[in-house]
């Protein structure tokens, strides 16, 4: 199988950090506001007019691996996103939209991770691995938007690479033509993603990287994003964040860092 370039995963990768961190402002933005009473109870079945937002930009992405050596890399990369009744899209993250009762909304998720895996020949430290793949996620995820932030979680599953779960909390303040996002949040994966992507089978060990069986744990990370309104259907973006990876990973002797560091910055229009 072709191997797919490290610059190419970079980019990608970028893509879907700063999606994923910007997506919230701009949909709000966009008057997606899941507390509207048109739109309560199941999506089929409401009142909600079925209004499609959409729009193009781009950007460029600052950000770390865990692995020792892999180094970092500073890429630019597109950014579409796209929203309508039925459907909300980021980058590789297509949320089905099921239902909002007083402000908790459902989705069934789907979600391609470009951030996981790597090529053996992405570090020394891989050298004579076998390349670990991304993989397709999919599971609930839920909303609960209050007037003191917004509580998001969800539960996905990727088939024989485990579980994950996460939970986050994050606040948007409106300063003028700014908005500003604090965010902090908690992700529980399992020993089979650990050991999927941070384990060593007996046929991978060498001297200095002996065998390892990953076990579950968790990451927390804390974040701001910054959103300036330039005028009404154009958006700059900044994100500045954190992640603490737990000991199931910081053990793995192909591991080197315990702090990953993520800034991202973009430019976003809206055409609808």
């Amino acid at each position: 199988m072709k191997k797919t370039p490290l610059l190419v995963r970079q980019i990608l990768l970028a893509v879907v950090s700063i999606a994923l961190s910007f997506g919230t402002a701009w949909a709000d933005d966009n008057g997606t506001d899941q507390n509207d009473a048109e739109n309560s109870g199941l999506t089929i079945l409401n009142n909600a007019t079925n209004v499609t937002h959409w729009g193009l930009g781009a950007g460029v992405g600052f950000g770390e691996s865990p692995y020792s050596g892999y180094g970092t890399k500073v890429v630019p990369f597109p950014l579409v996103t796209f929203d309508n009744k039925w459907v909300h899209v980021q980058a590789t993250t297509v949320d089905v939209k099921i239902g909002s009762w007083s402000g908790v909304s459902l989705a069934l998720r789907g979600y391609y991770s470009l951030r996981d895996g790597y090529n053996q020949s992405d570090a020394p430290i891989l050298n004579g691995m076998e390349d670990r793949k991304g993989a397709f996620w999919y599971g609930p995820a839920l909303a609960w938007h209050t007037a003191y932030g917004t509580v998001s979680g969800s539960y996905l599953l990727g088939g024989n690479k485990g579980e994950r779960a996460r939970i986050d909390y994050s606040k948007a303040f409106d300063i003028g033509d700014f908005s500003i996002t604090p965010h902090v949040g908690v992700e529980w994966l399992s020993s089979d993603y650990v050991d999927y992507y941070y384990g060593v089978r007996p046929s991978e060990a060498r001297p200095g990287r002996p065998a390892y069986t990953g076990t579950a744990t968790w990451n927390t990370s804390v974040g701001t994003s910054v959103v300036y309104r330039l005028t009404k259907q154009q958006r700059i973006a900044l994100n500045v964040g954190v992640s603490h990876l737990g000991n199931g990973i910081t053990d793995s002797p192909l591991v080197g860092k315990r702090f990953i560091p993520e800034i991202s910055i973009g430019y976003n229009y809206q055409f609808r």
